[in-house]
């Protein structure tokens, strides 16, 4: 990675790590600024280090996470439903940013098996605990599958973006049974630790590729 690449890098890590470790002594004033800065971070590296249209889309996608972030870490989980909406958006940004790439790949068909049956079970996992969040969960269930599955379809050697996606997955999974189901031991830190490895991974994966 070029020198000019990794002071972004440097802020994502600094950021995240600060974040992650005062989740115990959370809320404490601006932590939402706190939680955001490492993906702004990233927003900014994609976009001045991948070029043309996929650099603009992974921006895009990066600052509607970044606000989902925030609207998710205000008063308590007051605004999730507008935090979902926010990352669902994000979500369609990366599978369109994904699907650039996109070509058929007979070693890739397990894990997009996977991938929809994965969904499929979470949904029925999760269905008797949803109530009138089912729809918007199912929408985003949808989604951020078919950002999973474009991932694994793109025309790349390197795994380095499937593998952020499946983490970004792995992260939504454990705040969805944690706050539908029943309380996952240490799942804001399994959450957030999955996140940002998740954000990193899909950014690095671009610009090692660029």
């Amino acid at each position: 990675m070029a020198t000019t690449q990794r002071p972004y890098l440097y802020v994502f890590l600094v950021f995240a790590i600060v974040y992650i470790g005062t989740l115990a002594f959370q809320p404490y004033p601006a932590d939402f600024v706190i939680k955001a800065i490492p993906i702004v971070s990233l927003s900014v590296l994609a976009f001045r280090s991948v070029a043309g249209l996929q650099g603009r889309l992974l921006f895009v996608a990066l600052l509607f996470s970044a606000a989902g972030d925030v609207a998710l870490a205000l008063e308590a989980g007051k605004y999730f439903i507008i935090g979902l909406g926010l990352f669902l958006i994000a979500q369609i940004v990366y599978a369109v940013t994904f699907s650039r790439d996109f070509k058929p790949q007979r070693s890739r068909i397990p894990v997009v098996a996977v991938l929809a049956i994965y969904a499929v079970v979470m949904a029925f996992i999760l269905t008797p605990s949803l109530g009138e969040m089912a729809l918007p969960v199912y929408l985003y269930l949808v989604v951020i599958t078919a950002m999973g599955i474009f991932a694994a379809l793109r025309a790349s050697k390197s795994k380095i973006v499937l593998y952020g996606a499946i983490s970004f997955i792995a992260s939504d999974s454990i705040l969805a049974v944690n706050k539908f189901m029943v309380a996952v031991p240490a799942a804001d830190y399994l959450v957030m630790i999955t996140y940002y490895l998740a954000q990193f991974l899909i950014v690095y994966g671009f610009v090692k590729e660029d």
